[in-house]
C-alpha cells in the first residue's frame, strides 16, 4: 500500500511539472497547499520568496519593472547570475503567469502563512 501512495504523489509531481515546467513542483505544492490551509483566515494568500533564474543575456532591468509594474511585487537583483529575487504574497494563478515569460529557465522557492496585516 505504501508504493501505491508514493506513486500517487509522484505522478502528482510529475503533472504539476507538466503544468508549469519552469516551476519547481515542491514550490506549487506548497503554495496550494497554503491556499487551502489558510482560506478561512484573514490572510488569503501565501507569503512566496522565490528567485527567477533567466537565460543568459536577459535585460533583468526591464525585467525587474515589468515585474514590479504588473505584479506589484518586492523584486531585486538575485545572488546568482542571471536571477532575481521577487518576494510578495501571491496565489499559484500568479506564479503560473509569470512562468508564462520565456526568457525564464527556472522558478524555485519557498511559501510561508502570510502574517495578518
Amino acid at each position: 500500500m505504501s508504493q501505491d501512495v508514493e506513486s500517487i504523489y509522484n505522478q502528482y509531481l510529475s503533472n504539476l511539472k507538466q503544468a508549469m515546467p519552469n516551476v519547481d513542483p515542491n514550490l506549487a505544492h506548497r503554495i496550494m497547499y497554503l491556499e487551502r490551509r489558510i482560506a478561512d483566515e484573514m490572510v488569503s494568500e501565501p507569503h512566496v520568496n522565490a528567485i527567477i533564474e533567466y537565460k543568459s543575456g536577459v535585460e533583468l532591468d526591464k525585467k525587474i519593472n515589468g515585474l514590479r509594474e504588473k505584479y506589484s511585487l518586492e523584486v531585486e537583483h538575485a545572488d546568482k547570475q542571471n536571477a532575481l529575487h521577487i518576494m510578495s504574497n501571491m496565489k499559484i494563478n500568479k506564479i503560473r503567469e509569470i512562468s508564462l515569460d520565456r526568457d525564464i529557465i527556472q522558478i524555485s522557492g519557498k511559501a510561508d502563512p502570510a502574517m495578518s496585516e
